[in-house]
């Protein structure tokens, strides 16, 4: 006689789940990517777009930088609690209980170091899967549900397919769902090739990770012309896609379909600017390619013939500019890696470049405007006329401002300064100081102003408006920069409004390290008289 079912029953609290969350996204807007990136989420707070940092961003630094410390003893808690929760009768109210544990738990911290405490605890396979599935599926809490996304990696099967990619499918659950998938179903690149379609942030990032080794050609061809980019950074991608999707083969006319076209061409400009732009940064760069000298050479042969285009232009001064500095090993010589830099320099010389960019520039309300500023300044060109434009259209264009200032002269500043004032909505930005960053949405006008005022710390003594605005804005970025630039201030005394608004400020300041950057700049400076 078989073994009775373990079981069991959905909970009796109405809880809204993470996974009717995600279907509810799935039925309004279809395959990701998804508004706000699918938030609010169930379990966020009502101020969860002011957090400074977003827990899949967290976990996504964590991983990638800082590493993850242990806690081991809290693994074995949980283990215990599982073989204690799977060996009584199945108890719904019990899983509810096991759930919210988990959610006390920091997920990172744990889910490595489940597998040996329940191996010696002999803990049954299948109860914990039957556990795991259950709290993945009435999970309310997101570290509850990235546990048991583990835990079914750890002891479910294929039947874990569908469900892992759907939970996958949003950004928060993509690294425990890829490495799931890794450990439980047989074959995982089909499926970890659909989450990686469906992310664009750390998600992509985590997904396509998991696919090293990949043989798959379709994948492997998508690697190199879209599956490196992501919202993050390209250089954590650029360096795994040339490897896995064999960027030099591809671009010798070896790979599938034996030859490049526009899409593999410019993929590989923007994997090679972004392996340029790792050289010691975070991610691997062309040091750490063997191909990179062979794959450069290549590369700066097809663009000889190939047209000129935005994007192709961006990867090429990236590119230029790290070859003719001080690009490092690449198993060639100093003077053969110059000379890819030089025939590049030379590309870059031909007069439809400049008419690209200029083409793009003619349209102020343009959606590559941005790109075509920093293409510009790459070839040398210094279009404030332009960028003005772009300004009087769009004043929420933070990086225009940015070129704005780098470009303009010392007589255009104060006209600059002037522009800011009037185009920025400075009485509504200043509302008084939060924790909120200035990412999002919502938070254009603050990204602006900060921007205006990060430039105001390379021209002290002028703008003083625009600094009495950042230092009652709601956004720690901004209030940050209008310390920079007082702290650059060398004109004079602080007039005794500017200390007033600046005492204030250090009184409500929530961030302990722009309120202590706020006392020194009061503690340097003597109130005065003088004018701001």
């Amino acid at each position: 006689m078989s073994a009775p079912e373990w079981t069991l029953g959905a909970p009796a609290d109405g809880r809204s789940t993470f996974l009717h969350h995600i279907t509810s996204l799935f039925a309004e807007y279809g395959e990701p990517p998804w508004p706000d990136g699918g938030r609010p989420f169930p379990d966020d707070p009502p101020d969860w777009a002011n957090a400074m940092m977003s827990s899949v961003v967290l976990d996504g630094i964590r991983t990638h930088h800082f590493g993850i410390d242990a806690e081991s003893d809290r693994a074995e808690a949980l283990a215990g609690l599982i073989a204690r929760t799977v060996e009584a009768p199945p108890d719904t109210a019990a899983a509810q209980r096991f759930h919210d544990a988990l959610a006390e738990t920091d997920a990172l911290t744990v889910v490595d170091h489940l597998l040996e405490p329940l191996a010696a605890r002999e803990v049954s396979r299948r109860r914990t899967r039957v556990l795991a599935r259950w709290t993945a599926e009435h999970g309310t809490h997101r570290d509850a549900v990235k546990i048991a996304l583990a835990l079914l990696g750890l002891c479910g099967d294929e039947r874990e397919r569908d469900l892992l990619v759907l939970l996958g499918s949003l950004d928060e659950f993509a690294l425990y769902a890829a490495v799931a998938l890794r450990r439980a179903v047989p074959d995982p690149e089909p499926d970890l090739f659909r989450l990686a379609r469906r992310a664009t942030g750390w998600g992509r990032i985590h997904a396509v990770k998991r696919l090293e080794g990949v043989t798959d050609p379709d994948i492997r061809a998508w690697l190199l012309r879209e599956g490196f980019r992501n919202g993050v950074m390209d250089e954590y991608l650029a360096h795994f896609a040339a490897v896995n999707g064999g960027l030099l083969e591809a671009l010798a006319g070896d790979g599938a379909g034996g030859t490049v076209d526009d899409a593999l061409l410019d993929g590989a400009g923007g994997i090679l600017g972004a392996m340029a732009v790792s050289e010691g940064g975070p991610a691997a760069g062309l040091a750490d390619y063997p191909d990179a000298f062979d794959a450069l050479e290549r590369y700066a042969e097809l663009l000889d013939a190939a047209p000129a285009t935005l994007g192709r232009l961006t990867d090429l001064v990236r590119i230029r500019d790290h070859l003719l500095g001080e690009p490092g090993g690449l198993g060639r010589p100093a003077d053969e890696v110059a000379r890819i830099g030089r025939r590049l320099a030379r590309i870059l010389e031909r007069p439809e470049w400049e008419e690209t960019v200029r083409v793009h520039l003619a349209e102020p309300e343009g959606e590559d405007f941005g790109a075509a500023l920093w293409a510009a300044d790459g070839l040398g060109l210094r279009s404030f006329d332009d960028v003005l434009r772009r300004l009087r259209v769009r004043p929420r264009d933070s990086l225009a401002w940015h070129w704005a200032f780098r470009w303009a002269d010392r007589e255009h500043v104060d006209d600059l300064v002037e522009l800011a004032q009037a185009l920025l909505p400075l009485e509504e930005l200043a509302t008084g100081p939060s924790e909120a960053s200035s990412v999002g949405p919502g938070y254009e006008d603050d990204r602006a102003l900060e921007s205006v005022l990060h430039c105001l710390a390379r021209t002290p003594g002028s703008g003083w408006p625009l600094l009495r605005t950042g230092l009652r804005n709601r956004c720690v970025g901004a209030r940050a920069a209008a310390v920079s630039a007082l702290e650059e201030w060398r004109e004079g005394p602080l007039s005794a409004e500017a200390v007033s608004v600046l005492r204030l400020a250090e009184a409500e300041e929530p961030h302990a390290g722009t309120r202590e950057r706020m006392s020194a700049v009061l503690g340097r400076l003597d109130p005065g008289s003088g004018v701001v």
